[in-house]
């Protein structure tokens, strides 16, 4: 899933060598691994544990000559008040069931409003189940990094929390934060992220 498709897409191919020789995660897939999008056969907490231990490390790499664009949240949230607009989105279950779009946009423009500036770091961006790959080896693996970009830890935390949601269910996702740091964690800028995210994919 692209989340910002009206934004410059980074030259996949190119920056890879960039990325791969910083983060284990970044680098070429395993032969045998696994995709989330099939379900990965395997104690869904290890599964957790490894994405969250990924993303940490992702997280703290240096952003000295970085070249990756920024991903700022505020133009997500302008692109998820579009997509409102374009389309009626219904959501029948999850946190925000029986909540109009219209009123989950103001309540998303508040919390943007609050937050403040964050620590920049380098983020996937557009984290999906086919972008998340396991070996029991060679551990965990990120594809598609063509929109990486520079922006806050938390859009990478909303987008893997749901999507380990999704396919194990939300009993794995306290392990993912364990593993990531849950000092590392601010609960008002996940939650904003969270809702940020289930506008962008519902």
């Amino acid at each position: 899933l692209s989340l910002r498709p009206d934004m410059t897409v980074v030259d996949e191919e190119c920056h890879g060598g960039w990325l791969a020789d910083r983060v284990a995660a970044a680098r070429p897939v395993s032969e045998g691994a696994m995709c989330l999008a099939g379900g990965i056969p395997v104690n869904a907490e290890s599964i957790a544990r490894s994405f969250g231990s990924a993303l940490a490390e992702l997280h703290t790499i240096s952003v000295d000559d970085c070249p990756f664009p920024a991903l700022d949240g505020t133009v997500l949230a302008n692109w998820a008040h579009a997509r409102v607009e374009a389309a009626a989105l219904t959501a029948a279950d999850g946190p925000y069931r029986g909540i109009a779009p219209a009123r989950l946009l103001d309540i998303l423009d508040d919390q943007m409003a609050d937050l403040g500036d964050a620590k920049t770091v380098i983020v996937h961006g557009s984290l999906s189940a086919s972008d998340v790959w396991f070996h029991p080896e060679s551990g965990l693996s990120l594809t598609t990094w063509d929109h990486v970009g520079l922006g806050d830890c938390h859009l990478d935390l909303a987008m893997g929390a749901k999507l380990l949601g999704d396919t194990y269910g939300y009993a794995v996702v306290a392990p993912f934060f364990e593993a990531y740091d849950l000092d590392r964690v601010d609960a008002v800028r996940l939650d904003a992220f969270q809702l940020l995210v289930h506008l962008l994919t519902t």
